[in-house]
């Protein structure tokens, strides 16, 4: 078996009685257990004033704690993320996961968003884990997406950072967003390229929402995201009807295709004169380069409310059949670039990576994954791929070739089969992954005080025997105790 086992159990202690002051931690990843939950006493806290009794009310949905979030997580250096000045880069100190917390101030405007926060359960927009309250503000646990928020790729209006494949796919992920919110009777009215942040940096494109707040206190409006808004909101101070962040969706695509959005001006009000002229151009020569599909699609989009397109009728427009042509593909892609022969150690470090870094969607993987497994067995057999892979090749032969191929580098503990373990890290995109900042971050995790690994530090991340231990380092002549970042980093960019 691979390193993430496919059918062991998740403990939880959530059915036995548990006191006031015990207070369920973040996940911890282990070799054998990969949602293993710890259980870890929380000191007596100190008397603050308790928020407004309809923000208790609804933070029973969230974990609430009466401290501030420096009881339980460090702070770090960001590295290259760019984080805005109530935002700041922690990791927990239990569990090493990485997170990011928003801190505001205690006031009747962020009462209200408290009071209205509600655990919004989707893959793609980001979890609120726990919140902190204090005398002076409310601090919000937040997911650590490394990739950056999509505007920071659009900030050098020269370079096109997105092909149309996957501009389609971030489109139509945003989309998915908008269908879960829509069907929690949910807009946002503001949308723009800061409200989406990429997961990591690897080819794959996955994205996350990120702009909480922004569902329940709507932005005022700036020369920031004066763009993106619809020309209805101009006439009216009701709320916001889905259609608006339809026009959004509309106006990112064309932004992520030419590099700005359609409609300008020197201020805010000549670029809401623009707006509601709606007279987008599509004449410049980065529309060229995309399909008529993807053009006809953002003419359905920028028209009147009465005239526009449907979030659903837009999620079955045929642009998007190239996204589907495109992740099928990218399966094959990724296992033909996966060349080089991983050691048992080093994908043990680098599951822990993709656990913790978020490097993949894994959700999507698995379905992916369990396609490929034909008997649902959680692994797949050379067989199985070769039914699904053999039409894509000229002969039999070729494709029974490069499975063998495959299976020569994935099969890392030489079963015959493929665990999801393996798969995950036969397509993840290492260069991606293994970046200067996630291999610092993961040594700082992995690594005792001294700053060195040792064999109990690796016991509590991996759940792993001594003598496992000493034989995963000894097949790489390493000493266990003695191996600091610089021996680790070899270690793992011998994947590149």
């Amino acid at each position: 078996m691979g390193a993430c086992q496919m059918k062991s159990k998740q403990k939880t202690n959530e059915d036995q009685p548990q006191s006031s002051t015990t207070r369920k931690s973040d996940q911890v990843f282990t070799l054998n257990n990969p949602s293993l939950i710890i259980q870890t006493a929380t000191p007596n806290l100190e008397n603050i004033n308790e928020p407004y009794e309809e923000t208790k009310k609804q933070l029973r949905k969230i974990k609430e704690n009466q401290c501030s979030y420096i009881r339980y997580y460090t702070r770090i250096q960001q590295g290259n993320q760019k984080l805005l000045n109530h935002q700041q880069l922690v990791q927990h100190n239990l569990t090493g996961k990485i997170r990011i917390v928003e801190v505001y101030e205690r006031n009747s405007i962020n009462e209200q968003f408290l009071t209205e926060l509600e655990s919004l359960d989707h893959p793609k927009i980001i979890t609120v884990h726990e919140v902190f309250i204090t005398e002076e503000s409310f601090q919000i646990v937040l997911d650590y997406c490394s990739g950056g928020q999509l505007s920071d790729y659009c900030s050098d209006k020269s370079i096109v950072p997105f092909s149309e494949s996957d501009i389609a796919s971030i489109i139509y992920q945003c989309a998915e967003v908008l269908q879960y919110l829509q069907n929690i009777g949910r807009t946002h009215g503001h949308l723009t390229l800061n409200c989406f942040s990429r997961i990591d940096t690897s080819n794959d494109i996955q994205i996350k929402f990120t702009d909480i707040r922004g569902l329940y206190i709507k932005h005022q409006i700036n020369n920031i995201n004066i763009y993106t808004l619809a020309p209805e909101i101009f006439n009216s101070t009701d709320d916001y009807p889905p259609s608006v962040d339809v026009w959004s969706l509309g106006i990112l695509a064309y932004q992520m295709i030419c590099g700005y959005p359609p409609f300008g001006g020197s201020t805010i009000q000549s670029i809401k004169q623009q707006i509601k002229k709606m007279a987008a151009q599509y004449n410049n020569f980065q529309f060229d380069r995309v399909s008529k599909s993807c053009v006809q699609l953002i003419k359905k989009i920028l028209v009147p409310f009465k005239s526009r397109i449907s979030l659903s009728t837009l999620m079955n427009d045929q642009w998007f059949k190239l996204r589907s042509i495109q992740n099928d593909s990218n399966i094959i892609k990724k296992l033909q670039q996966n060349k080089v022969k991983i050691s048992p150690l080093q994908q043990l470090f680098l599951t822990f990576m993709i656990k913790n870094f978020c490097s993949a969607d894994q959700q999507q993987l698995h379905a992916e994954f369990l396609l490929l497994d034909e008997n649902q067995d959680g692994q797949l057999s050379k067989q199985e791929l070769l039914k699904v892979y053999s039409n894509r090749f000229d002969t039999n032969s070729e494709a029974i070739l490069f499975i063998d191929n495959i299976f020569k580098i994935a099969d890392i503990d030489k079963s015959g089969t493929i665990d999801f373990g393996e798969f995950i890290v036969a397509i993840t995109d290492k260069s991606g992954l293994l970046t200067e900042d996630n291999l610092k971050m993961a040594f700082k995790t992995l690594a005792a005080s001294n700053g060195k690994l040792t064999r109990q530090a690796l016991r509590y991340h991996f759940n792993l025997t001594i003598q496992k231990i000493d034989k995963l380092f000894a097949d790489h002549n390493l000493d266990v105790n003695n191996v600091g970042y610089s021996e680790f980093e070899k270690l793992m960019k011998q994947m590149l």
